[in-house]
C-alpha cells in the first residue's frame, strides 16, 4: 500500500539506509516523550511563548527508524541534521549533540500541544529543542524534512 503525498508529514532524507516517509499516523505510533514548562525565548532573549505542556517523538528515534550510514569509524563525528520547514526555515543539530549531551534528550517532533493535537489545526508538526537556552531559535514551525548530511 503506497502513501498518498498528501498524507506524508514528514521526511527523512541524506545518508540514510531506509529513506523514511512519515505520515501522522506513523508518528503518532512511535513512543512520545511529554515535556512541561518550556519557553520559547528567540535568539535576542525577548520571550516569545510558553508551552505549558507538548508531548513528542524524539528525534533520535525517529533517526534510528531511518537506519542513518555510518560507514566510517569517525563518521558521527562530521555528521549533521539539518531540520527543514515549509517556508523554508533551517536549523542545524549536530549528531554529537543529539545522541552525546543532553540536549538531544529535549529534541523532539511534537505531535501534540498544550493538551490538543496539531494535526487538529494544521496538517504540519513541529520541532523544538526543549533544552536550547533560546528555544525559539530552533523552534521549527510546520517541519517538512530531516536531512541527514555528512561533511567532509
Amino acid at each position: 500500500m503506497t502513501k498518498e503525498s498528501k498524507d506524508i508529514v514528514l521526511r527523512v532524507t541524506g545518508r540514510v539506509g531506509k529513506p523514511l516517509m512519515l505520515t501522522m499516523a506513523d508518528i503518532r505510533s512511535m513512543e512520545t516523550e511529554e515535556f512541561r514548562d518550556v519557553f520559547i525565548v528567540c535568539g535576542t532573549g525577548t520571550p516569545r511563548d510558553t508551552i505549558k505542556g507538548c508531548k513528542g517523538v524524539l528525534i533520535e528515534k525517529i533517526l534510528q527508524k531511518a537506519d542513518v550510514l555510518k560507514e566510517e569509524h569517525n563518521d558521527t563525528k562530521k555528521m549533521f541534521l539539518v531540520a527543514e520547514a515549509d517556508d523554508g526555515f533551517k536549523v542545524v543539530f549536530s549528531w554529537q549533540e543529539i545522541f552525546n549531551t543532553a540536549i538531544g534528550g529535549g529534541v523532539a517532533v511534537l505531535t501534540e500541544r498544550d493538551g490538543k493535537p496539531l494535526d487538529e489545526t494544521r496538517d504540519r508538526i513541529d520541532l523544538i529543542s526543549t533544552q536550547d537556552y533560546f528555544a525559539g531559535s530552533r523552534y521549527v514551525r510546520d517541519l517538512r524534512q530531516i536531512e541527514v548530511i555528512l561533511f567532509s
